[in-house]
């Protein structure tokens, strides 16, 4: 699937990273940075070098919180919201061709699983890396 999606996202010119700051920012238009960061489990030199890129492509901005200027406040411009009435449907078609013949609860049952692996994953990395042994 992420590779039929990537297929996809790069007909417009996107990455996958793109894609997901700029699905992050469609629902939390102004986050920080360092939460933008949390969400997307990466450390803050990667998303400060993507937001760069972002920036010099003309779909992000970033401003100093008017109340705390300790934080970096991330959104969308106009052509980063236009996109989404592009990509959106992109990642609609991806899922949508991808589970064709699963019935809802079987997709139910993938999602729940896949959640409950990705957070398997995420719990070593917060307590500092996977086990050697």
């Amino acid at each position: 699937m992420a590779n039929q999606f990537e297929r996809q996202l790069r007909r417009h010119r996107v990455t996958v990273s793109q894609w997901a700051v700029l699905a992050v920012l469609w629902t939390h238009d102004g986050i920080a940075q360092v939460e933008l960061q949390q969400l997307l489990h990466l450390d803050g030199a990667s998303v400060t070098g993507l937001l760069k890129r972002m920036m010099r492509w003309g779909v992000v901005r970033r401003e100093r919180d008017p109340t705390d200027k300790r934080i970096q406040r991330v959104y969308l411009t106009e052509q980063g919201r236009r996109l989404e009435s592009i990509l959106v449907p992109e990642a609609e078609n991806t899922n949508a061709h991808a589970l064709q013949g699963f019935s809802e609860q079987e997709v139910a049952l993938l999602i729940d699983l896949l959640s409950r692996a990705f957070a398997n994953l995420q719990e070593p990395l917060q307590q500092g890396g996977f086990p050697l042994h």
